[in-house]
């Protein structure tokens, strides 16, 4: 009986707390819904004053000058637009249902062909039009005549609006609140702002709020918008999301205290060891999966590596087979290129046995010179190179080494490389220079290729990831693997049509490495 009161107790205070929350919030946002209405407004008032005083004397220099001068080039933009779509469509056209006050039509003969209100416009306007010399004509207001005079041609038509001077002032307005709405919206994460005017039309933002908002409404004080009100709309959802809370945390709190009687413990204990049976059949799960992932790129991978060695003897034997017996001074070349190929064949051979084993690469580190690796890479690409028409600069020194797994960085090395041939279609040059830095050995990739997206270049390294017709896409992200085995980092910077830099980050020695 006592448990019971108690719950009652608490459901009671939880419900009148929740109200209490709820006016707090409902305040709040009445609050910060009259500081924005009143930012808003004097924000309207100082504009529109500016305005005023622009039209009073034109020699006055307002803060909102050169606004005003947007604002009616704005203006004749939307005259431009609207003027347009009315003459594209054939026929007459009823000129009352023309929110215009003046507007007049005239033949290629510079005749009048319809009127609504007083245009007055110059002949020379209309004669620049007729002569086909320009397709609009402009006149911003003057001294002595403060109209707008806008003027248009399609085919054999053309329009004419005078914008008098007050028609042209509630333009500006316009204008000037929407650009005002506009920025506050963003400003203050408001859903939406409207205006409507005295009779009730909408005058600058959007009536589409969303449903649920908190709407303040209130009328314009402004001198020269008489009668006009504004709405503001601000969203509820932080309130609604405190609300829910303050809700859920009370439902919480009462179905601790309903469970906490004498079964609570042995529920608790049922529910931990379903708990950690679940998990453990959810980590068993995601291992497997992991193991088949990894076991698809390894798989992948192989096959990627494989084709890279078989295509460097494709493009040696080939140089074999076109000059065949080499002559004297050409016998070291030759003997160097039947090192390449002895080499690449044990490396094919140490890839299948690493795919048979399904395990990575344990290579041991040796201590390598760059250059001489480089230069190795370079000559393997070569033949691809130079049928392109595309020169190799390697400037890398020969004072610099690193410790490494020779033919794994050999190969992340490759990828780069080919990368870079396969971009330039019309020939240019790859540049590789490389700086030492204190422990660490900076290389530099650089080719004069066509660029890469900033879309494309965010996902490079993704597996299976390519922008070419051939390929799998894994090329670089299998150098990124490598250069990551080695404690190293690459990142590509590109400018579209200026080519494409890798940059490559290595330590020069490798912690634990086992030198040979």
């Amino acid at each position: 009986m006592f448990f019971a009161l108690f719950l009652l107790l608490v459901t009671l205070t939880g419900f009148f707390q929740i109200r209490i929350i709820r006016s707090n919030i409902e305040r709040q946002l009445m609050g910060e819904a009259e500081i924005i209405f009143a930012h808003i407004q004097r924000e309207i008032d100082i504009n529109l004053e500016y305005l005023s005083l622009l039209d009073r004397s034109a020699v006055i220099i307002t803060p909102y000058f050169f606004n005003i001068m947007a604002f009616d080039e704005a203006i004749i933009d939307d005259l431009d637009t609207v003027i347009g779509d009315l003459l594209k469509h054939p026929g007459p056209w009823d000129f009352k249902k023309l929110s215009f006050t003046n507007v007049v039509e005239y033949d290629l003969k510079g005749g009048i062909i319809a009127e609504k209100g007083r245009c007055d416009i110059p002949a020379e306007l209309v004669t620049r039009l007729v002569s086909g010399n320009a397709m609009t004509a402009i006149r911003m207001p003057v001294k002595n005549d403060r109209a707008l005079l806008f003027g248009r041609r399609v085919g054999e038509r053309i329009l004419f609006v005078r914008m008098n001077a007050p028609e042209l002032e509630t333009h500006r307005r316009k204008v000037i609140l929407k650009d005002i709405v506009d920025r506050e919206e963003k400003r203050f994460n408001i859903d939406a702002i409207t205006i409507y005017d005295g009779t009730g039309t909408l005058f600058v933002g959007t009536s589409a709020a969303r449903p649920g908002t908190f709407l303040l409404e209130r009328g314009l004080t402004s001198k020269v918008l008489h009668g006009y009100r504004m709405q503001i709309f601000i969203s509820r959802d932080l309130a609604r999301d405190t609300i829910q809370r303050s809700a859920f945390g009370f439902v919480l709190i009462l179905a601790v205290l309903f469970v906490s009687g004498a079964g609570s413990i042995y529920a608790f204990f049922v529910m931990e060891r379903k708990y950690e049976k679940k998990v453990k059949e959810m980590e068993r799960e995601m291992e497997i999966k992991e193991r088949l992932v990894s076991l698809g790129k390894l798989a992948s991978g192989m096959a990627h590596e494989i084709r890279n060695p078989l295509n460097a003897i494709s493009l040696s034997v080939q140089r074999l087979k076109r000059e065949f017996i080499p002559a004297d001074e050409k016998q070291e070349e030759y003997l160097t290129f039947l090192d390449i190929i002895r080499k690449e064949l044990t490396r094919v051979n140490g890839i299948v046995e690493e795919f048979l084993q399904s395990t990575r690469a344990q290579a041991p580190f040796s201590k390598e010179s760059l250059r001489d690796l480089l230069e190795e890479v370079v000559i393997i690409v070569g033949e691809k190179a130079s049928s392109k028409g595309i020169f190799i600069e390697n400037a890398t020194g020969t004072d610099i080494h690193v410790e490494c797994q020779r033919d794994r960085l050999k190969q992340a090395f490759y990828n780069i490389i080919i990368n870079a041939i396969e971009s330039m279609n019309d020939g240019g040059k790859i540049a590789i220079t490389v700086k030492q830095r204190d422990s660490r050995v900076e290389i530099s990739i650089r080719d004069s290729g066509s660029g890469i997206s900033k879309e494309a270049l965010t996902r490079i390294f993704e597996y299976y990831y390519t922008t070419k017709d051939k390929g799998m896409g894994l090329g670089l992200p299998i150098s990124y693997m490598i250069l990551k085995d080695h404690g190293g980092d690459i990142k590509a910077t590109s400018t579209a049509g200026q080519g494409t830099t890798f940059t490559i980050v290595l330590p020069s020695r490798h912690d634990g490495a086992k030198m040979t």
